[in-house]
């Protein structure tokens, strides 16, 4: 009977240390999931592109109806020059954000941001 007992205190001792192993595993999944879809500064920096590209081709423009001229590929690329970015970048960006639509949600709070303070 005593050496079961002494079985039965080992499985808790050791029941005890895999639940904390497991909590402490969770609570640092957790964090790390919360800080995965933060924005880092390519992001900020699409963002930044993104409505300026809006505010330039009158997309943005509350008050006006939306214009149906976009802007011509010449002005496309004095965007791109402006905010040093290029095409490659910016498909790869468009990518990885349809992967994941939290993170695209937060770029496009950016992007509003940033177009209320270009009203501003």
């Amino acid at each position: 009977m005593n050496l079961n007992f002494t079985s039965i205190q080992k499985g808790v001792a050791l029941l005890r240390r895999l639940s904390f192993i497991a909590l402490f595993g969770l609570l640092v999944a957790g964090c790390g999931s919360q800080n995965r879809d933060k924005l880092n500064a390519n992001d900020l920096h699409f963002a930044a592109f993104y409505a300026d590209y809006l505010a330039r081709s009158g997309v943005a423009n509350e008050e006006a109806a939306p214009s149906s001229t976009a802007l011509t590929a010449a002005g496309l690329d004095t965007l791109f020059a402006r905010h040093k970015l290029d095409q490659k970048t910016f498909d790869a960006r468009l990518q990885a954000y349809s992967r994941n639509p939290e993170l695209w949600r937060k770029v496009l709070q950016e992007v509003r941001r940033n177009l209320d303070e270009q009203k501003q």
